[in-house]
């Protein structure tokens, strides 16, 4: 293979190709010409020597070899904005952008709160939030669509790097006054004696605590679903129901809403694994790794800290 094999105009060529699964499409999104590109796919797949599509009446699908090419295309790619932006000068972290996708419970309160305190040191670095399914922000970060997600997972997941896993337990989330709160902590069937609120799928929380209602032949009652963690934590200011979630995801609210959460001993609730990811094998920009660093040390100091419960008297301190 020749060392200019991969160079620019290719690379975005085959890789909006690959996404579009054509290159008409693939000619209308970049305003290039149909020839053009089909041009450069041809020489790629020439000068690496194997075939990158599939071409049938559909479009074009990538190969395996085409799909190992595309990893490769996504890092390069993105490793190249990363070397521009130190050669700019920009080690110092100025006019840089930092772009997240998070699951909904965190970009409530959580990570907003962080990258508030993030810059007040770096007050040159801007931000990007997504807020997506935990399997479609894993995607947007192997992808290169996103540099860093703050997801959960129940399984490995490739093509992913994971900065920092700890266990994530879910907790039931009830008001201060709830009769739950006497309790230290609370299986699935103490809870479905309550009204509960469920998110809607596709959802972690809602896989895990169906799994639950069903091998124990649990029958709750359900007075809201929603595909919103604000809806379902809302209800809980003005109706007495339980709510299921992580600490992460309420921590900074509880206080103040004078809400608590309480342990879950079935161990299915205690599956999740929260993970910060980033694309295996990429090279991360000074802003993103030290967006990351800083993320990861208010996650370990949550974390660590105890959370007192106002007013309740079995379990006057939760720790989360």
């Amino acid at each position: 293979m020749k060392l200019s094999t991969l160079h620019a105009s290719s690379v975005i060529y085959f890789l909006e190709v690959a996404k579009l699964g054509s290159i008409s499409a693939a000619s209308e999104t970049l305003h290039v010409a149909v020839s053009a590109i089909s041009r450069q796919i041809s020489r790629l797949e020439s000068d690496l020597g194997t075939d990158l599509f599939l071409r049938n009446t559909r479009g074009m699908a990538l190969t395996e070899a085409g799909q190992v090419v595309q990893q490769y295309a996504r890092r390069l790619l993105l490793d190249t904005e990363t070397l521009q932006a130190e050669l700019l000068g920009l080690q110092g972290l100025k006019h840089s952008t930092v772009r997240i996708v998070c699951t909904d419970g965190f970009a409530q309160d959580y990570l907003p709160s962080v990258i508030v305190a993030f810059r007040k040191l770096y007050p040159g670095v801007m931000f990007s939030l997504d807020v997506c399914a935990p399997a479609l922000a894993t995607k947007m970060v192997r992808e290169g669509i996103a540099d860093v997600a703050l997801t959960f997972t129940i399984a490995a997941q490739e093509g992913i790097y994971v900065e920092y896993a700890e266990a994530a337990p879910i907790y039931a989330h009830v008001d201060r006054r709830h009769p739950l709160t006497l309790l230290g902590q609370v299986s699935l069937r103490d809870i479905v004696a309550h009204p509960v609120v469920l998110p809607t799928g596709p959802n972690i929380v809602r896989q895990l605590f169906d799994l639950v209602c069903g091998l124990g032949n649990l029958q709750p009652t359900v007075l809201l679903t929603s595909n919103s963690l604000a809806g379902l934590t809302g209800f809980l200011r003005y109706g007495s129901a339980v709510n299921f979630c992580g600490s992460l995801s309420v921590r900074n609210s509880l206080r103040a809403n004078q809400q608590v959460l309480i342990p879950i001993t079935d161990p299915e609730m205690n599956q999740r694994v929260l993970q910060v990811q980033t694309m295996a094998g990429r090279q991360l920009s000074p802003a993103v790794r030290a967006f990351i660093d800083v993320l990861i040390d208010d996650i370990k100091k949550r974390r660590r800290g105890v959370l007192k419960s106002p007013g309740t008297r079995a379990s006057s301190s939760i720790r989360v």
